[in-house]
């Protein structure tokens, strides 16, 4: 006969966050989520990625300890007021997150109560318009790509947004993006590079102002 105490090890993932996933217990996992999504915190709505059937409530609790032993740094950790916050998000794609629940399922021979959840149309949508707004927030400068020299160093360079949203130079020759704290600095690159173009630099003009000359100027 079935135990009525069992509960759920949810995979839990979230647009608003998509480089995490919530690895938690509840009784009810729909009310959990209902719950979760109650909250403005979060530009989007939590859904459900998988859910493990288990016997006893905070399963969890090894799953947990697994990960922090196999690998410490993917557990969201922070200090608010001198107090350490440890969370239940790990910096892991959805799918090892599955993977490691499916290798327990088997470990037990409990494959059936692994159960994997289909996007539906609205999650998908969710995902787009997250992507979307992420793209646009970190280009927010509206850097464009271009390809241009500078005569300061005799070197051809490579600009485009970075990662983190910021300005990206790279020299061509070696691959390897132009440290903030190089000599001759960025801004210096760049603006020899306009003056070389027939632009003028003013001395006040900021890097992110001189790249749009730049970019300007070679689109022409």
């Amino acid at each position: 006969m079935e135990q009525e105490n069992f509960g759920y090890i949810y995979i839990l993932t979230n647009p608003s966050f998509p480089d995490y996933v919530k690895i938690g217990y509840a009784d009810d996992v729909k009310s959990r989520v209902e719950q979760l999504n109650r909250s403005e915190c979060t530009p989007f709505a939590f859904r459900i990625y998988a859910t493990y059937k288990v016997s006893d409530r905070l399963k969890d609790i090894p799953v947990h300890q697994l990960i922090d032993i196999l690998n410490p740094s993917l557990r969201s950790k922070d200090e608010v007021d001198g107090k350490l916050r440890v969370r239940e998000f790990y910096a892991m794609l959805p799918e090892e997150a599955y993977s490691l629940l499916e290798k327990i399922a088997k470990i037990n021979g409990l494959e059936k109560n692994l159960v994997l959840y289909k996007k539906t149309k609205a999650d998908e949508a969710d995902e787009k318009a997250a992507d979307k707004i992420s793209q646009l927030s970190k280009n927010r400068h509206h850097f464009r790509d271009c390809e241009f020299s500078s005569s300061l160093t005799g070197h051809t360079y490579i600009g485009k947004t970075g990662d983190n949203g910021t300005l990206c130079i790279i020299d061509k020759q070696t691959g390897e993006e132009v440290p903030n704290n190089s000599k001759p600095s960025k801004k210096a690159i760049v603006k020899q590079a306009v003056v070389d173009l027939g632009g003028s630099a003013d001395g006040h003009d900021t890097l992110y102002q001189l790249y749009h000359q730049l970019t300007k100027i070679l689109g022409k």
